[in-house]
């Protein structure tokens, strides 16, 4: 009898793993009571995937935060901050702010992703040609469309991204998310949560201020800014209403069934649940998932798929009407007629 053999076929594997692999909080039907506590479960063990846990233990310091710049615009106030959300780092951040609405103001936080030059476009401020045409065609300047409906945005530089990527890194031929991924991996965190922990810092700083309304906050995103976005309400209660643009799908689907950036992925995300079920920790609050018809890299079936998986957790909060999937036609780009109507209705 001959030696067999059992020979790694890589998608094979994957696919077996996909099949087979025993997903720890996946929604099982949980009404009421055992709703919240599947939502508490499920929220440690994701806080605890993320490393957010690992920051804590590091110690939180102060804001400390820093009022750097100030230009009047048509309209708005653009202003340029920074505050410590760790031990050796500061976070830059642009804020927009109305003339012509009273304070408190509700408040929208904008979350770029790759490709935006930090907040350059989506403060509107865009310094090149491509960052024009991702104004232009892709309406990147999600903290501008905020401003111009009433609202004070907030627009963090993502980890990695705009001026906090490594010119180091980029000579080298790869990201600066490649670096920091790798290197928060090596402490048990990851570069998702590390930029999850910075916007949660900068809800902190919306909590400490007079003239922003803590109860009446908005988290949107567009592409990785949507990952970060989704995370941060999942994780975040304080987090009212979550616009995810051109990220909700499935793991399957997209992150795992194409090339993205290391900054895409969670050790461990899927020993706990789908993104559907990720998602399902924003419930009862409300939630809108935004994708283009036409985005390879986030398909539209899986998008599909994840949304009517997340439409049985808002059923069981009693909470239909809060959860909404906008379909756009094109591609990877952020939609606003899927978000502000939403966002407007429901904050």
């Amino acid at each position: 009898m001959g030696e067999s053999h059992d020979h790694l076929y890589p998608d094979r594997w994957t696919e077996r793993l996909f099949r087979d692999h025993d997903r720890r909080h996946a929604y099982d039907d949980q009404t009421g009571p055992a709703l919240r506590a599947w939502q508490e479960a499920f929220r440690a063990d994701l806080r605890a995937g993320l490393g957010l846990p690992v920051i804590e233990a590091a110690g939180v310091p102060s804001l400390a935060p820093e009022r750097h710049e100030t230009v009047s615009e048509d309209g708005y106030e653009r202003q340029r901050w920074s505050i410590r959300t760790e031990t050796g780092f500061r976070l830059p951040f642009r804020a927009l702010v109305p003339d012509d609405v009273e304070p408190p103001y509700p408040v929208v936080v904008a979350l770029h992703g790759h490709g935006d030059g930090g907040t350059a476009v989506t403060a509107g401020v865009p310094e090149t040609d491509e960052q024009r045409r991702e104004v232009r065609e892709e309406k990147r300047d999600m903290a501008v469309q905020a401003v111009e409906r009433g609202y004070a945005a907030l627009a963090p530089t993502m980890r990695g991204l705009g001026d906090l990527a490594n010119e180091a890194d980029e000579e080298l031929g790869y990201r600066t998310c490649h670096t920091l991924q790798l290197h928060a991996q090596l402490f048990g965190r990851s570069l998702a949560g590390d930029r999850v922990w910075d916007v949660t810092r900068l809800l902190d700083f919306v909590a400490d201020r007079d003239d922003f309304d803590a109860d009446r906050v908005t988290v949107t995103g567009h592409s990785g800014g949507g990952a970060a976005a989704l995370f941060v309400a999942a994780v975040d209660e304080r987090v009212d209403v979550a616009a995810v643009s051109s990220y909700f799908c499935t793991f399957a689907d997209s992150i795992a069934a194409l090339d993205h950036c290391e900054c895409n992925y969670v050790s461990g995300v899927l020993a706990l649940g789908e993104m559907a079920d990720v998602a399902g920790l924003v419930a009862p609050r409300p939630f809108v998932a935004v994708n283009g018809a036409e985005d390879h890299i986030f398909p539209v079936d899986g998008t599909r798929r994840a949304f009517d998986r997340l439409q049985r957790v808002y059923a069981a909060a009693d909470a239909s009407e809060e959860c909404a999937l906008h379909v756009g036609d094109g591609g990877h780009r952020y939609y606003p007629d899927g978000v502000w109507p939403f966002v407007t209705e429901h904050l």
